[in-house]
């Protein structure tokens, strides 16, 4: 991922992929992820939901990371991409990236 939050390359309208955020950066060493949950909105001010944009897949915990799979998407809509994680320690920590619908190359 970029140093701004955004995730390159961008998504590819209809097409299924799998995005992750690692958590090592701001969880103390020793404590591990217990949870995850993954909200799509659009990114628009204030972010709205983005309901039937994409399809989300289960999110899996590995360590400190969380992974999600996300189908579909529409070209040249950017999107928020909000994780929620719950430590082992029961804190929660969020965090928001983007994510923009277009054609790779």
């Amino acid at each position: 991922m970029a140093l701004n939050n955004r995730y390159e390359p961008s998504h590819p309208q209809g097409q299924t992929c799998t995005y992750a955020l690692d958590f090592s950066n701001l969880i103390p060493l020793g404590v591990t992820l217990q949870s995850g949950l993954l909200t799509v909105l659009e990114n628009s001010v204030p972010p709205v939901a983005a309901p039937g944009d994409f399809l989300v897949g289960p999110v899996t915990l590995a360590g400190r990371r969380l992974y999600a799979s996300l189908s579909g998407g529409v070209t040249a809509k950017d999107y928020r991409l909000q994780w929620a994680g719950v430590d082992s320690l029961g804190n929660n920590w969020v965090r928001t990236c983007l994510l923009l619908c277009a054609a790779t190359s």
